[in-house]
């Protein structure tokens, strides 16, 4: 008899605990509308930035640079054998930062043998079976500066990389992605990380001008699916409402999320454990994110995220489990920022995954 109860009252509460379970996810984590952009952005996965590699220059220098710019921040070279590791550590794309500034020439032509490095890698990406993702990206230091004053010129060389990049690229299928640019701003300025109405609707001019050059360079750029960032990428309310998403199926959308920051450059350690306030605050992040972008229709990428603590390993992994379940449960895939220095994940010469909590989810 007293079996039986037990039974019982196990199953109830079994019952009733699985339909709270139901009502939660429902009503926190609603279901994302099953657009074309919604599901691919599905399939990409976690994955890994090729941080300070490809993206390595020497800010505001007017010098060019050939191949050597790869390791001029510190990196060893890209090998197929780092990215075979990627692969097998459980990464499912890789997102390759690019700085095209010092390998153009005074007609904005992009150097032969940096778009064949660039293909290189990309190739190795794809023969590992992930998705790729390529960029502009510290040309925000050169000719990128997303104010009224300098939106013609930055207009032009952004149409001129990207024309060249997708002629280069057309036959290439939907696994390679082109990331309009990485974080656009003003650089320099009292607003740099926040802008202000003038740069946001800048930075949507020049969204559009690259997506009508990637499309009109026909192939499979006609259906590529292309990747829109908000002013600076930021992940708030306020630069997220201010994009403005095209007419487009195949379009996704980039923001990067360094929470617990006021700027860039400053980052949040992880000295004490994860507290509730918060895991609210970068629940809301995320569902803010889902009801102004991803309501629409429109796939979201967090291109970028990623904490410098490496004392407090148990903490960290607090964070990023939760940080990543979260955004992976509206739909979003997350991309880690690595380095190869203070936010480095992955040793590139012994091809290690050193902190493998941030792939768990």
């Amino acid at each position: 008899m007293i079996k039986s109860v037990v039974a019982l009252i196990t199953a109830v509460v079994t019952f009733f605990s699985g339909c709270f379970s139901n009502v939660f996810n429902a009503v926190f984590f609603p279901e994302a509308p099953q657009t074309e952009s919604v599901e691919f952005a599905k399939k990409l996965g976690n994955g890994w930035n090729l941080g300070n590699t490809l993206d390595a220059c020497e800010m505001g220098s007017a010098e060019k640079m050939g191949l050597e710019s790869e390791t001029y921040w510190g990196n060893p070279y890209t090998t197929k054998e780092m990215i075979e590791a990627v692969k097998e550590a459980g990464f499912g794309t890789v997102r390759i930062p690019i700085t095209w500034a010092q390998h153009l020439n005074e007609n904005y032509v992009i150097d032969e043998e940096w778009l064949a490095r660039v293909k290189q890698i990309v190739d190795w990406v794809l023969e590992c079976e992930m998705y790729a993702i390529i960029n502009i990206h510290h040309d925000d230091t050169f000719w990128l500066v997303t104010d009224k004053e300098h939106e013609e010129s930055a207009t032009a060389v952004l149409t001129a990389i990207w024309s060249q990049v997708s002629e280069y690229f057309k036959d290439y299928d939907e696994r390679l992605i082109f990331e309009t640019m990485n974080e656009p701003r003003v650089v320099g300025s009292e607003t740099e990380w926040s802008g202000i109405p003038e740069h946001y609707e800048v930075v949507n001019n020049l969204n559009f001008a690259a997506l009508k050059a990637i499309r009109e360079s026909g192939g499979k750029n006609e259906s590529r699916f292309v990747s829109i960032t908000t002013y600076a990428a930021r992940c708030e309310t306020e630069p997220v409402s201010a994009l403005r998403l095209p007419d487009d199926p195949h379009v996704l959308v980039s923001i990067h999320c360094y929470y617990g920051t006021a700027h860039r450059s400053e980052f949040l350690d992880c000295e004490n454990r994860l507290t509730l306030r918060e895991k609210y605050e970068m629940y809301k992040i995320f569902r803010d994110i889902y009801k102004i972008i991803i309501k629409k229709g429109y796939g979201v990428v967090l291109g970028e995220f990623g904490w410098t603590d490496r004392v407090n390993l148990e903490n960290l992994a607090e964070r990023a489990e939760y940080f990543i379940s979260t955004a992976n449960k509206f739909g979003i895939p997350c991309i880690v920022w690595d380095n190869g220095l203070d936010f480095r994940l992955f040793d590139r010469t012994t091809h290690i995954l050193e902190f493998p909590d941030y792939i768990k989810p």
